[in-house]
């Protein structure tokens, strides 16, 4: 790399992770917090007055380096910024991960930059001014026929059912519940897919994302129609590389995707539209109801310390209809896997940042009087710390420790961005006046509930699941 940067903060993504690769000769330190690397990288710029940078992801993440820039920018210190973007066709959609970077920089930088990923290696700072935001497009899709188009009524969806007789349903979330329609949904006798936070998982007819990849790989559907913003399912992801017709009813009028037909409606508009269950009575009853239920259940037994076998138990302490807020990553996909009640759910999906889930939850449990869980990772708690100087006594924080970022295990990315650590937080809850357990049989009693995953287990767990 040409850049003359005397080091680098780098803080963990799959976006940038390839960034890893073309940075490789420069001393690299890698960091949880990108607010906290931003005001090391711009401290270490001033004593050192050669050029020093954060490295982030897409997303809230490059919003975290706000105040360093700022600051930066009035002190005249030599700070760079190097963000990986999602690929140029995904903005302004809705994508997963998927801001104006751009916009959020504008006005706390002197020079701006957005490169493509193959030509940073030949990238000098030489010429530029400090600070400087240096955007690099991360492409990982593939080209295809399909185009965006926006529809203002019911026509566009008849039309699209007329030509796609095999579709997929799939519910993810809006800004209150969807559960309503969901529950009059699940009558038609149609296949379709709810995530957690629609309000109706255990109402799904595809009981499992696993089974639902299956159909999807197997072809057993011809189209794809999302209702609510952009979801969590790994198949949505897939369809940049896998494209499949996608019409969406999604009341931000955002694709989600780099194509599909949009008519901006939510739920409760559909609810209320005659025409729309009418323009259902079209299609072929067609029933997926068979699913790998018991395969999950001897595997949960089989592993009873795995990640997965312990929101199974978790699930066992909640009682019906209670509130939980659910982290990002590993914790709302381990949740909605073992999900088998009707529970308040809540969550930060809008960009899908890991900053912020801690206060978030408290947010939350300030505005009702019941009791709240926070779901959390290690990795997401050690951003908020600071919030839990004051949280509200009707809240109750569970944290899934299980030693790092195990999504990017998941992801098999570079080991370096896991940062594996032994930490706990028993002396800092403790610490700031708080009850504390790692045993999960004191559920509820403590205002800090700390569960251990054997990572062993977790893994065999999966290996078999995905097999």
């Amino acid at each position: 790399m040409k850049m003359n940067l005397s080091r680098i903060y780098f803080c963990t993504g799959a976006r940038n992770h390839d960034l890893l690769k073309v940075m490789e000769n420069i001393p690299t330190y890698f960091e949880y917090d990108e607010r906290v690397a931003s005001f090391k990288a711009l401290g270490f710029s001033k004593v050192s007055s050669a050029p020093v940078a954060i490295c982030t992801t897409s997303g809230t993440a490059v919003s975290e380096t706000v105040s360093a820039m700022l600051e930066a920018y009035y002190s005249e210190a030599p700070l760079v910024l190097i963000t990986g973007d999602r690929p140029k066709k995904l903005h302004g959609t809705g994508s997963p991960q998927t801001v104006d970077h751009e916009l959020l920089t504008r006005g706390v930088r002197r020079d701006y930059v957005e490169i493509s990923l193959k030509d940073l290696g030949s990238l000098t700072l030489e010429g530029l001014k400090f600070p400087v935001h240096i955007n690099v497009l991360v492409d990982d899709t593939i080209p295809h026929e399909f185009k965006t188009l926006r529809h203002d009524s019911m026509d566009g969806f008849k039309s699209f059912i007329q030509k796609f007789s095999r579709p997929l349903f799939l519910f993810s979330h809006e800004h209150t519940s969807m559960r309503d329609f969901v529950h009059k949904f699940s009558e038609q006798e149609l296949p379709f897919y709810a995530e957690s936070l629609s309000g109706g998982r255990e109402l799904s007819s595809i009981k499992t994302e696993k089974m639902l990849l299956s159909l999807f790989k197997r072809g057993e559907f011809d189209s794809i129609i999302k209702v609510g913003h952009t979801p969590l399912s790994k198949l949505w992801r897939l369809l940049e590389k896998t494209p499949l017709p996608v019409f969406s009813f999604d009341s931000r009028g955002l694709s989600g995707l780099s194509y599909g037909e949009i008519l901006p409606w939510g739920s409760k508009e559909l609810l209320s539209s005659s025409e729309f269950w009418k323009t259902l009575e079209e299609l072929k009853k067609r029933d997926f109801s068979g699913h790998d239920k018991k395969e999950l259940h001897e595997l949960i037994v089989k592993y009873p310390q795995s990640e997965i076998s312990l929101f199974s138990q978790l699930q066992d302490h909640f009682l019906e209809d209670d509130s939980i807020y659910l982290g990002n990553s590993l914790v709302i996909r381990f949740f909605e896997l073992t999900q088998k009640k009707k529970f308040r759910l809540y969550g930060n999906r809008g960009v899908n940042g890991i900053d912020g889930q801690l206060s978030s939850a408290m947010g939350v449990a300030s505005g009702v009087k019941n009791k709240v869980y926070a779901i959390l990772g290690d990795v997401t708690t050690f951003y908020d710390l600071s919030s839990l100087i004051q949280m509200p006594e009707n809240l109750r924080l569970i944290i899934i420790n299980n030693k790092g970022g195990r999504i990017f295990d998941m992801l098999n990315l570079d080991k370096r961005i896991v940062l594996e650590h032994d930490n706990n937080f028993k002396k800092i809850t403790e610490g700031m006046g708080l009850t504390y357990s790692s045993d999960i049989t004191k559920f509820g009693e403590v205002q800090v509930l700390e569960l251990f995953p054997d990572p062993k287990e977790t893994q065999s767990f999966l290996e078999e699941w995905n097999t």
